[in-house]
């Protein structure tokens, strides 16, 4: 794609000044930077007569797909979707400053979102003043979140909506994964063993693989067999864990990895196979230099 490298080379000092300030920039501060970025896209979107969705996949690669499986930067779809509508609310940086003097927190903002772009839920008027002094005011940002009319919403961002459909595999990992680091914590390896004495350690052995596995695409699954006796938190885990491996669209996968970081499920795996034996334990818990 003509000068897209051009493009990413612009963003990526913007994107870098919101990613390590975004803690101390105030809600003005980070829309500035926000719209600033949106207007770059903006520009090529126009020149170029492109989908904004499209641009979006091009610029960060590594999509669900078969194409742009490269990862090209690391500014995520999402957060140039936001910018590119805060350039399409603001003509410039000047209306941000004169509607959103002391915006505090740019969430605030972002759950505000639709009432300044959704033809449906788009406040004008004295309803628009409302807000505006809402999100302009001292009050703690949870409280301005939720005195936002959020009853006249009645949609969510499909991509969320997705990833709530895992939120039992995500509740499921968390489960075991306090559950094994509980375990872990006994500190002695004949009362961990006591603990784990009802699983077969061919199933765990096979377990800590298949987590491995979920950590990054491309890895192998091995067939995970195992009953109805199985106590949990182990069956919910193993039955998510059964279904992962059963699906040839990485799609499922990779948002689960947008709830649970690929850090965290290699930890688990490491973690279940550091039961299987004294040796292993010893090795999670003293490794060698």
């Amino acid at each position: 794609m003509k000068n897209l490298s051009s493009l990413i080379d612009s963003i990526t000092p913007l994107y870098n000044q919101y990613k390590q300030n975004k803690d101390t920039l105030s809600g003005t501060q980070a829309l500035e930077i926000m719209w600033g970025i949106g207007d770059l896209l903006k520009k090529y979107i126009d020149e170029h007569n492109i989908k904004p969705h499209t641009l979006y996949r091009s610029i960060y690669g590594k999509s669900e797909g078969s194409k742009n499986i490269i990862q090209k930067s690391y500014i995520p779809r999402e957060f140039q979707g936001r910018c590119y509508r805060i350039r399409n609310i603001f003509l410039n940086k000047e209306g941000i400053r004169k509607q959103l003097p002391t915006l505090k927190s740019f969430t605030c903002f972002r759950e505000a979102m639709p009432f300044f772009d959704n033809r449906k839920f788009m406040l004008k008027g004295k309803e628009k003043k409302l807000l505006l002094a809402l999100l302009n005011s001292d009050l703690h940002p949870k409280e301005i979140i939720a005195r936002l009319p959020k009853e006249r919403i009645g949609i969510r961002n499909p991509r969320t909506q997705k990833l709530h459909e895992l939120e039992n595999e995500r509740i499921q990992f968390i489960e075991l994964y306090n559950f094994v680091y509980n375990i872990l914590k006994l500190e002695n390896y004949e009362l961990i063993k006591r603990k784990i004495e009802k699983l077969d350690l061919e199933f765990v052995r096979t377990l800590a693989k298949n987590t491995a596995a979920l950590a990054q695409d491309g890895f192998k699954f091995f067939e995970l067999s195992f009953n109805n006796s199985l106590p949990s938190p182990w069956k919910e885990y193993a039955m998510s864990v059964r279904e992962f491996t059963k699906q040839r669209d990485p799609k499922r996968l990779r948002r689960f990895r947008r709830l649970i970081p690929p850090e965290k499920i290699v930890k688990l795996a490491d973690m279940i196979y550091a039961l299987l034996s004294e040796e292993n334990y010893n090795n999670f818990t003293h490794p060698k230099l």
